[in-house]
């Protein structure tokens, strides 16, 4: 198995640990009063895995679940230990989202991590897929972000003064002092705006070569920064800018 592989699967399997345990109380959601699940289609509750709102069920499902990834972290059984982690990681995701945007339809920051897990399974002796894989879906999520956007708001999403107002709004909220810099400082709102735009639009080429690797992380890293001091926005998915990293021998495209 090579190196890089094996990287790929602490990284993912930590950053699952990371998200999970920072919700220690997960499993007591189910325990919320009825009348917050009767909005919620039976279908959707069914897709996920709930086939009935058992407490005491999740928290042994939990407590699996952190020990299924530990297990593949370690490279234990993987082929069994992956397939479970996955399907329990599917199970806990959309609570997570729940905690964290209210939304109870998506896998959140964990979706990446799920169906790396499930690649794992399938490939078998594949080295390369499972990663590509999370690669990929990790682009994907910075491309249809800047889909959203253009449907949604246009063109001028990417512009100074779209990004000095959303600075004045998070500092009204937050009182950051970096978000009153940006907001007074057109070159620097600019800056964002136009790093926004090529980040969106080029790190799925990332996938594909590795020479716009070292132009798309870096600027995904300061990005990250960016969003963390401005504007308070905090990406979970971070840690798996660690899997575009060749741990084994660099190879050209």
């Amino acid at each position: 198995m090579s190196r890089t592989r094996a990287v790929a699967r602490v990284i993912v399997c930590a950053q699952s640990l990371w998200i999970l345990i920072s919700h220690p109380n997960l499993p007591s959601v189910v325990g919320w009063p009825k009348e917050f699940w009767k909005p919620i289609p039976r279908s959707l509750l069914v897709r996920f895995g709930y086939f009935g709102l058992h407490e005491p069920l999740e928290w042994i499902l939990f407590v699996l679940l952190l020990s299924l990834l530990a297990a593949v972290m370690f490279g234990f059984a993987i082929r069994i230990t992956a397939f479970a982690a996955g399907a329990l990681l599917y199970h806990f995701a959309p609570l997570d989202s729940l905690l964290a945007s209210g939304d109870f339809a998506s896998m959140s920051g964990l979706t990446v991590s799920t169906f790396f897990l499930f690649a794992i399974w399938a490939a078998d002796r594949d080295e390369r897929w499972p990663i590509t894989l999370a690669q990929l879906l990790l682009a994907l999520s910075f491309l249809l972000n800047g889909i959203t956007k253009l449907r949604y708001v246009g063109w001028t999403w990417y512009t100074g003064s779209n990004i000095q107002q959303a600075a004045m709004t998070s500092w009204t909220l937050s009182g950051r002092p970096a978000a009153i810099w940006i907001a007074s400082h057109a070159s620097a709102a600019w800056a964002i705006a136009v790093g926004s735009a090529a980040l969106d639009a080029l790190f799925i080429v990332a996938v594909f070569s590795t020479k716009m690797r070292w132009i798309v992380v870096p600027l995904a890293l300061v990005a990250l920064v960016v969003r963390s001091v401005v504007f308070g926005i905090h990406w979970l998915a971070a840690p798996l800018l660690l899997l575009f990293i060749d741990w084994d021998s660099p190879k050209k495209d």
